[in-house]
């Protein structure tokens, strides 16, 4: 059986990935800080520190592959150095190395900051010479479970978000994405490759809030949050947690999600065509509307603490 080191585990992200590895054969070395999280006899719990190679090195040795899910709050102005230990590390010990970016990447600068941030932290991640595929899933149905979506969902009714109406979005599940990961695992071919990944329909605001009424048999209304009330939102949510100053915060976010509703450069980064990828990756994916059904929305309740869960953008990715 084969083992593969899995970065951020205990995540929303690391949490999807351990689960399909677990249902494909694989064991598991879960790389978090805390202990616990998982009590299948094929997965061992470790910790690693991100500013100590011997660390990292020890987290690798003996698996036969890792997956990366960089950190999005604490020390995030290190992300890039983070990312280039991990790729160092990964070279170091000559094992195959999945990162997925959490956030749609261009294949160039395109004068987007944060884009371009997550651009910069795969540069990083490739520049030590491992064996390398990069996935860029541009957009998480999960986030209608967080804090930020999900209380409005619950509490008024509304699926509040910063897209402006009729904004195209294919929302791909953490699930599928893991599943992505490790089809990659005996694919040599896609090593050096960067790919943008999505779920299997175009979705706009409407069909999400439509979906949404017909699992919890009431009506769910789409309401457009402008960038700056999501940005305040989050900031609010997650004070405290980041190394980087409020204002900055909010600066990013703001300017992250004009971007996108303004249709910048002609872009639209949450949109990508998966025909092209099904044929050289032939996964079944999910729909909204399946990935719906197998949650339960109706016993999440807004009194719950803030869980500190990794975000689907790169705006936290600040220098």
């Amino acid at each position: 059986m084969k083992l593969v080191t899995v970065f951020g585990a205990s995540g929303r992200m690391g949490q999807a990935q351990v689960r399909q590895l677990l249902l494909a054969g694989y064991q598991v070395r879960a790389i978090t800080r805390k202990k616990g999280v998982f009590k299948d006899e094929n997965v061992t719990e470790v910790s690693a520190d991100y500013n100590d190679p011997e660390s990292l090195d020890n987290a690798i040795e003996g698996a036969d592959a890792a997956f990366y899910n960089k950190p999005s709050f604490e020390q995030v102005t290190k992300m890039i150095d983070f990312c280039a230990a991990v790729g160092a590390a990964a070279a170091r010990a000559d094992v195959r190395l999945i990162y997925q970016t959490a956030a749609y990447a261009p294949d160039d600068e395109i004068g987007q900051y944060n884009y371009d941030r997550v651009l910069a932290t795969e540069r990083a991640l490739k520049q030590g010479g491992a064996r390398t595929t990069i996935f860029r899933p541009v957009l998480f149905m999960d986030n209608t479970l967080t804090k930020w979506a999900r209380n409005d969902i619950i509490e008024n009714d509304e699926f509040a978000y910063p897209h402006k109406e009729g904004l195209q979005a294919n929302w791909i599940c953490l699930d599928d994405v893991a599943k992505f990961m490790i089809a990659a695992l005996e694919r040599d071919d896609l090593i050096g490759r960067a790919m943008v990944i999505g779920g299997p329909e175009v979705l706009t605001p409407q069909r999400i809030a439509d979906t949404l009424s017909g699992h919890l048999g009431r009506s769910i209304k789409p309401k457009t949050l402008t960038p700056k009330e999501f940005a305040i939102r989050m900031a609010d949510i997650f004070e405290g947690v980041s190394d980087i100053g409020r204002e900055d915060y909010i600066a990013a976010m703001q300017g992250f999600y004009e971007y996108n509703n303004e249709n910048k450069d002609n872009l639209n980064p949450f949109k990508v065509d998966m025909e092209d990828v099904l044929e050289e990756i032939p996964i079944k994916l999910t729909t909204f509307s399946e990935w719906v059904k197998q949650q339960d929305l109706s016993l999440i309740h807004i009194s719950e603490p803030t869980r500190r869960t990794p975000i689907s953008y790169a705006v936290f990715c600040l220098k």
